[in-house]
């Protein structure tokens, strides 16, 4: 949930990868399919606050990030987790309608970047700082890097930019190389690289993707503690023009 990279590759398909920085004794559980409100989703479980950090299905991909644009005051306690708001997203039919309508009182301030997929590819950004709620739509056709603010200084996600830029130059766009990215970055920063390790206390446990084309939508998960691979897939009812 705290550092995030978007890779078009063209027509509907995409990339959407994240890796988690956590307590290391925050456990996770694998992705598994889930049916709610008659929508069959994927994701990874937080089983401590029964949320998630990134979910899709047939219609959108969602991640959500701690922090909004700098580093807040933890001031619990709050209303729910912020895991929990990625699955009440799927209740709104958008985006809009989820901003009009949801209750973000008491909520701890979040990054949720939605992509949705029905006819053609978009991409939102949805920031609450604690107080506002903050939109943007993103070019679809632009590679983007998003790191938490809670973790991440301003100097820290501008170094991770210059990364994300100088890979995005030189290498071959796929999801092999995308997780070679988010393995290897800042090799040896321990604190801003994107495998981080600050002293056993937060750490990169996981990396989640998503792959999205015409026929399938798939997860993969990886487990950097254990080395365990899942991956799920999702078939698109039809195809998309």
């Amino acid at each position: 949930m705290c550092t995030l990279t978007y890779i078009p590759l063209g027509e509907t398909a995409f990339i959407f990868t994240t890796n988690r920085d956590e307590d290391p004794s925050r456990i996770a559980l694998p992705p598994s399919k889930y049916v709610s409100n008659n929508i069959e989703s994927m994701y990874p479980k937080d089983p401590e606050g029964n949320g998630t950090w990134m979910l899709c299905n047939k219609c959108f991909s969602v991640c959500l990030l701690n922090g909004a644009f700098i580093k807040h005051k933890h001031e619990p306690p709050y209303k729910k987790s912020r895991g929990l708001v990625v699955l009440e997203y799927e209740k709104f039919q958008n985006s809009l309608e989820f901003i009009l309508n949801f209750d973000f009182i008491d909520i701890e301030p979040f990054t949720m970047v939605v992509v949705r997929y029905e006819t053609e590819v978009s991409i939102e950004e949805i920031r609450w700082d604690g107080s506002s709620i903050h939109y943007k739509q993103l070019d679809p056709e632009r590679a983007e890097i998003w790191s938490s603010s809670t973790l991440y200084d301003k100097a820290a996600k501008e170094m991770r930019k210059t990364w994300f830029s100088d890979w995005n130059i030189m290498s071959d766009l796929s999801s092999s190389n995308i997780l070679n990215f988010h393995k290897n970055a800042g090799y040896g920063d321990l604190y801003n690289g994107l495998i981080m390790n600050r002293k056993e206390i937060v750490k990169t446990t996981s990396i989640t993707q998503i792959i999205h084309d015409r026929l399938e939508v798939r997860m993969r998960y990886e487990d950097l503690r254990s080395k365990e691979v899942t991956e799920k897939y999702l078939p698109k009812e039809k195809s998309l023009n």
